[in-house]
């Protein structure tokens, strides 16, 4: 092949290995991530595969509530949980307590810092979240 071919062609494979990445994190859809005040009380939709993710600051010492209620429509359901990172595989945190069936949650925040509240919905459901920091 000669050197003029072989330079293009060695462009075109570097070009394209270097798009490749890129192409693939165009095709991720973003993360929906809402930032709370105090108090807060969120209406929302949400169905299938997704989640949203809400996030509220929180000093070391204050006392973290959530609330989830939601629209029945046959057997849907709605659920929550509190996590440190906006992943919807995170790991729930290991303070608080649960009450009300799952519907409420309150917890003292051990350290400073942003808390993530995770919400999910089997098929599909109308719901409204409650947060408040004391």
């Amino acid at each position: 092949m000669p050197p003029l071919k072989t330079a293009v062609l060695l462009f075109a494979i570097v070009s394209l290995l270097y798009h490749i990445p890129h192409i693939a994190e165009a095709q991720i859809p973003p993360v929906f991530i809402k930032r709370l005040g105090n108090p807060a009380s969120v209406l929302g939709f949400i169905g299938g595969e997704s989640h949203h993710s809400y996030v509220v600051n929180v000093s070391r010492g204050r006392v973290l509530a959530v609330s989830l209620s939601w629209r029945r429509e046959g057997d849907n359901r709605a659920e929550f949980a509190v996590t440190e990172s906006p992943n919807s595989d995170s790991e729930p945190v290991k303070f608080g307590k649960w009450s009300h069936g799952g519907k409420r949650w309150i917890g003292k925040v051990p350290k400073s810092g942003d808390y993530y509240v995770q919400v999910f919905a089997h098929p599909t459901a109308h719901y409204t979240l409650g947060v408040t920091v004391k």
